[in-house]
């Protein structure tokens, strides 16, 4: 990818190369990507911004880390540049604001974990579990 992974995110991939289907995730529905997940999304996007440069403003940027995916085209990202999280939506490009930009990789560790271990909410959505996997719900 030619980007430095952020410490934080290289320590957790470290501990943990990603996580099952659906066993845990941050929310509401991002599952942990290993290494080889992440290199397979990154260079899927770059290639098709290659494809249609004209998508690379607001579609996607090859500095870019994806971290988390979901089943519907999204992904989690960080900006190795700021250490800033966002999302990426193959309908609607990258979101930089809104409710899955974090401060840091670790902020988003920190607050799931004590989310899991208080059960209380992250913006609104509230942990569960469901047939044995964590289940984010909203509620307001």
């Amino acid at each position: 990818m030619g980007a430095r992974f952020p410490d934080d995110l290289r320590a957790s991939l470290l501990r943990h190369d990603g996580a099952s289907d659906w066993g845990f995730s941050f929310p509401p529905i991002y599952t942990p990507m290993s290494v080889r997940g992440m290199q397979r999304d990154w260079q899927l996007t770059c290639d098709i911004t290659l494809d249609d440069p004209e998508l690379s403003p607001y579609w996607w940027h090859g500095r870019l880390i994806p971290f988390g995916y979901d089943l519907t085209g999204g992904n989690l990202f960080i900006d190795p540049d700021t250490g800033r999280t966002g999302s990426f939506h193959n309908e609607d490009g990258l979101r930089m604001q809104g409710g899955d930009v974090w401060p840091s990789y670790l902020t988003l560790l920190k607050v799931t974990a004590r989310a899991l271990e208080r059960g209380e909410p992250v913006r609104g959505w509230h942990p569960g579990v469901e047939k044995g996997r964590l289940d984010w719900r909203f509620k307001d």
